[in-house]
């Protein structure tokens, strides 16, 4: 019965918000711009990476519950979990909400997720498709350019390994820093590593205790969520987010295995390194401390607008 519920669980997150694109063959709401659109939007005042994806969370809440509400009451019922508590309906969509901005939908070039044209990016291979990107402002190619001094060890711009400040302050550049013939223009962009060592630097930010776990050749995100029981029991959940393949499972996590969790070390010297920079000092201050545009904000904020008022009105 477990195993079924969970399966159930993992099925519907997977079709209800984002329904395989479907509102992408109407609308491109992933192009940059969604004027059209504007219908569910906030405005924000600047404000720090982490501080506005709190925001952006608590202001599109109700549109997402309004989509998943059926996702979240089955959670709740199986787990005995009070469905009105507005703490567990807050923990629940800020998974959901930030995990469908920052997912694609398979590990090939150029795929992407139903609301910001954040595409996945091949690495490590001959020949490395990152070097057919352009810079938009100057028309130059990443891979004639010479990296940060921080990446002064990579041959190129191309070739460094997109580290989570770099990864999410690019996100949040006024406007798109990148272009290729094919995938358009785009603010940031990654394989599978890259896009859960930022997710987890950002998680954990907003209270989330979290790590990257690589098996595979794939990486993904594992995150410790403790939530309250109607019976004011305490349950632990692990909630494993794929930001490649479009898939969050919530599976309840006995004491054994949470030890075993919380020890986990990974299998080689990479996928340590993945963890290492999702939790560096570092890295993490200068997520905290960077200051975002309105402009910024109001861009990712449309998006997420317009991606809600197609899947409302579908829905209908």
């Amino acid at each position: 019965m477990k195993i079924f519920t969970t399966i159930s669980i993992f099925i519907l997150l997977l079709i209800s918000c984002r329904q395989d694109n479907d509102a992408q063959i109407e609308f491109d709401i992933t192009a940059e711009s969604t004027e059209e659109y504007r219908v569910l939007s906030y405005s924000y005042d600047s404000m720090t990476i982490p501080s506005f994806f709190r925001e952006l969370v608590a202001n599109h809440l109700t549109d997402c519950l309004q989509i998943d509400s059926d996702v979240f009451n089955n959670f709740c019922v199986y787990h005995d979990l009070n469905n009105k508590d507005s703490s567990i309906k807050s923990i629940f969509f800020t998974f959901q909400i930030l995990h469908s901005l920052f997912t694609s939908q398979y590990a090939s070039d150029c795929s992407k997720g139903s609301i910001v044209n954040m595409p996945y990016y091949w690495h490590w291979i001959s020949p490395n498709p990152r070097h057919e990107i352009y810079f938009v402002e100057s028309n130059k190619l990443l891979v004639d350019t010479k990296p940060p001094k921080e990446f002064s060890n990579y041959n190129s711009y191309a070739d460094i390994d997109r580290t989570p400040y770099l990864f999410l302050s690019d996100l949040m550049a006024d406007e798109p820093k990148y272009y290729s013939i094919q995938c358009d223009t785009f603010s940031t962009f990654g394989w599978c590593s890259e896009r859960e060592m930022a997710f987890v630097s950002l998680l954990s930010l907003l209270g989330f205790e979290g790590k990257v776990i690589a098996e595979n050749n794939h990486s993904w995100s594992e995150f410790i969520v403790p939530l309250t029981s109607l019976q004011k029991e305490s349950i632990h959940f692990k909630v494993k987010v794929d930001n490649t393949f479009d898939g969050i499972v919530w599976e309840g996590i006995d004491s054994i295995d949470l030890v075993a969790w919380k020890n986990y070390k990974a299998i080689n010297k990479q996928a340590n390194w993945y963890n290492q920079k999702a939790n560096d000092e570092l890295e993490i201050m200068k997520i905290k401390n960077h200051l975002v545009s309105s402009k910024a904000m109001e861009r990712i904020d449309n998006k997420l607008a317009a991606y809600y008022t197609v899947c409302i009105n579908e829905n209908e």
